[in-house]
């Protein structure tokens, strides 16, 4: 029977009948088909690593609790306040076969505390009253009518042969990166083992501690990775022949919209976990491209990139949420659009087994759109409506060098230079990477932790790990190339995220709201240093710079003018400097265990830096009071680690914070201006337009301490538990001061 079916197949696969055909023809015409016979089995068979079908992915919940023992007027609304919420996220794999992968993420998130719909969608930064017997959702995104966490809604297909492979994937956020120049990352203060991500990868307690307390991640991995994040259509080419690779993307992110008509759009598009979800009703396109050769030389990848931000000219008929903007205020000038193109060429690889090289130049073009009104005051997008113009290009440079000459001893240096007006959104030389933002600001820490336009300078790092510990030495200094206004914004690293969490303006997605623009009471306002206060109440949004704290993403963001007296603080008349930023900072940490007579990792860690602002080169900022300096800040943060057992970690925070300038100023309320001290004492007050000007100096200590672990207590299940008391002092403005009480716990479970 066996020899009959066998007979069968061959005639069949023969094309004819066995009988007509001698067995030596039989062999031969077997022979010549096996190369097909054999290409068509396998391309049905699946890889010793696929599966038909694959599903992963985790459940989270989490619970956070504030509670201010001590509030300031601006957290009135906020005194205390506890969410609760949870997630579902599921990756779904489907192989068909070896050569296709189909892909697809879900993201299922649920708020336990309630959603409702109700008239604050349209009111955004309006918080209920008591009287008002709605629940809206404050934890995730201020648009109220849905909880947006994390990547949600992708789907895509990877197709792979041995010359070519390729993945195209659309959705609402799409992790993507080219060049530094182009669409990349950066940020290199150090998470610690106390900050638990809600987007670790998944790993075991154990490795977790290893891999933050012995070596804290600075560049790249999950919390540090150089991806930035689309919401849209993203087709990456991986591999071409002759070793070529290209990538295109094309996204209309909510943060593009400069019509903004639910008033929200234009503050989102920082860092995050979601920076941009994906649309197709915005009026700003994004559009990328990248080709790179690689294999250069054996180990260099040399590749070329476009980047181009570009809005829909009918945003003219956005009355309320755009053009109002502009002419409700004369000095806003025309409504204008501002779409931006920018090219580079960049080169990366090893240069030497022991140098590492990444290298990108650049220019970038502004397109500027200027409506121009009719006789009748109205403004139409048809050709007799607007005038348009190109400006100059503008250059950008960055270079990256790492070393591992000396045996032990690893250096990276960065060295940067960005005229004044080179503007990429989605580089790393924009630090508050919103597309249409082109504030003249500076940056504490600019250079060292991130870079802004109109600057040059170096970066340098020295990073040795020894038996049990290591310790990471680092020096920035930074100067811009032309003046730019005095307005300085710092953030807050040691409790910012938790100050800015707390507050009912606290969204994830959408950042640089007002820290307390969601209190319902004009009482219960921030007493900010005064900014450029020219476009504070009126004006472009994208354009104001009142002083005062912001959010970020995850982070709290303070702004103030350093004026030199205060008439100019009456007028805005902010100074103008070509100024320095100093950065240092050194950081270690050691195994203890051995000493106390055990096996188990006690690591202890120490984190130290200084850094400040100045009108002229200066080594370090030490003090507000040396005459250029503008501001100064120290950072100490000590982090103890315990491993009690390979399942379960203890960790503690104890830390400070500073920040002094001698140039700040606030509207002060005089009850008897006519009584007034004289000029040169602490209480002097200048008049202006029957405003009254006070100095105010900035002189913050913000204080920390807290206690946390964290347990597998299952396979692939962990609980993660933080608590931290927090203060902050403002010893100018007592008014500000608050102590805090910060809860958080999170369980998680991997599939």
């Amino acid at each position: 029977m066996r020899k009959t079916v066998s007979s069968l197949l061959l005639a069949s696969s023969l094309g004819t009948a066995a009988w007509a055909i001698t067995p030596q023809m039989q062999l031969d015409s077997l022979h010549a088909s096996l190369d097909t016979l054999s290409g068509n089995m396998e391309s049905t068979l699946l890889g010793k690593d696929d599966l038909p079908l694959a599903v992963s992915g985790y459940m989270a919940f989490r619970l956070k609790n504030f509670q201010y023992s001590e509030p300031s007027p601006w957290v009135a609304n906020d005194r205390a306040r506890t969410s609760v919420d949870a997630i579902l996220n599921v990756n779904v794999v489907a192989m068909p076969n070896s050569y296709i992968t189909l892909f697809t993420n879900l993201m299922f998130p649920f708020d336990l505390s309630g959603i409702y719909t109700n008239y604050l969608a349209k009111n955004p930064t309006q918080s209920p009253s008591n009287a008002n017997n709605e629940r809206v959702l404050f934890d995730h995104s201020t648009d109220y009518y849905a909880s947006t966490i994390n990547e949600e809604l992708n789907v895509g297909v990877d197709i792979r042969t041995g010359v070519f492979g390729a993945y195209v994937t659309a959705g609402g956020v799409i992790w993507a990166n080219a060049s530094p120049l182009t669409m990349w990352e950066r940020e290199t203060n150090p998470r610690f083992v106390w900050q638990y991500e809600l987007f670790e990868d998944e790993k075991t307690v154990s490795t977790y501690y290893k891999e933050k307390a012995f070596k804290p991640v600075k560049e790249g991995g999950r919390a540090f990775w150089t991806n930035r994040s689309f919401g849209g259509v993203f087709a990456n080419f991986y591999q071409l022949p002759y070793d070529m690779k290209a990538q295109f993307l094309v996204s209309q992110p909510v943060d593009a919209d400069m019509a903004t008509r639910d008033g929200l759009r234009m503050y989102g598009g920082m860092t995050g976990e979601l920076e941009m979800s994906g649309g197709y009703d915005f009026r700003g396109t994004v559009l990328h491209g990248r080709i790179a050769k690689e294999k250069i030389a054996d180990n260099l990848t040399v590749g070329v990139n476009y980047m181009g931000v570009t809005f829909d000219k009918d945003a003219i008929y956005e009355g309320s949420e755009f053009r109002s903007q502009w002419i409700d205020f004369s000095e806003s000038g025309d409504p204008t659009l501002l779409n931006t193109h920018v090219i580079t060429a960049d080169v990366k690889g090893n240069v030497t087994p022991k140098l590492y090289l990444m290298a990108d130049v650049g220019v970038s073009i502004t397109d500027s759109t200027v409506f121009i009104p009719d006789s009748k005051g109205k403004y139409t997008s048809n050709k007799e409506g607007y005038r348009s113009a190109m400006a100059d290009p503008k250059v950008g440079l960055y270079v990256k060098a790492q070393s591992k000459y000396v045996e032990g001893w690893p250096m990276t240096a960065e060295l940067v230079f960005f005229q004044p007006g080179f503007y990429s959104p989605y580089s790393l030389s924009n630090p508050s990477r919103f597309p249409g933002w082109r504030k003249d600001e500076t940056y504490l820490n600019a250079g060292a932790l991130r870079y802004s336009p109109n600057m040059a300078g170096i970066n340098f790092k020295l990073e040795p790990s020894f038996n049990r510990g290591y310790f990471d030495f680092q020096y920035a200094q930074h100067r811009q190339i032309d003046p730019g206004q005095d307005v300085i914004a710092f953030n807050y690293r040691l409790n910012g995220r938790n100050m800015w969490e707390s507050t009912n303006s606290w969204t994830k997605h959408k950042p640089l709201f007002m820290a307390d623009s969601g209190n319902k009471s004009d009482d219960a306002r921030y007493i900010n240093r005064l900014g450029n206060e020219k476009f504070s109440k009126k004006g472009v949004k994208m354009y104001r710079q009142r002083g005062g704290l912001y959010g970020g993403t995850w982070e709290m963001w303070e702004s103030f003018a350093a004026y030199e007296n205060g008439l100019q603080a009456g007028h805005t008349e902010v100074p103008m400097h070509a100024k320095w930023s100093s950065y240092l900072s050194f950081m270690g940490g050691y195994d203890i265990g051995h000493w106390i007579g055990t096996d188990r990792n006690v690591m202890m860690t120490g984190y130290f830096a200084l850094s400040g602002i100045s009108t002229s080169f200066s080594p370090l900022a030490v003090s507000e009071k040396q005459s250029n300096v503008l501001l100064t800040s120290f950072y100490g943060q000590f982090e103890p680690t315990v491993a009690v057992t390979p399942t379960f970690h203890m960790v503690g925070i104890l830390g400070l914070e500073t920040f002094r300038s001698d140039k700040a100023y606030v509207i002060e309320k005089v009850s008897n201006p006519f009584g007034k001290p004289k000029e040169g004492s602490p209480t002097y007050f200048y008049e202006v337009n029957n405003f009254f000007f006070k100095k105010a100096p900035i002189n913050y200590k913000d204080f920390a301490i807290g206690l946390g672990f964290d347990w597998d207590f299952a396979d692939r299940v962990g609980l993660h538990f933080r608590y931290k008391f927090m203060t902050h002092s403002d010893e100018t403005v007592s008014d500000n001061d608050w102590h805090s009480h910060y809860i958080a716990a999170e369980a998680k479970a991997w599939f």
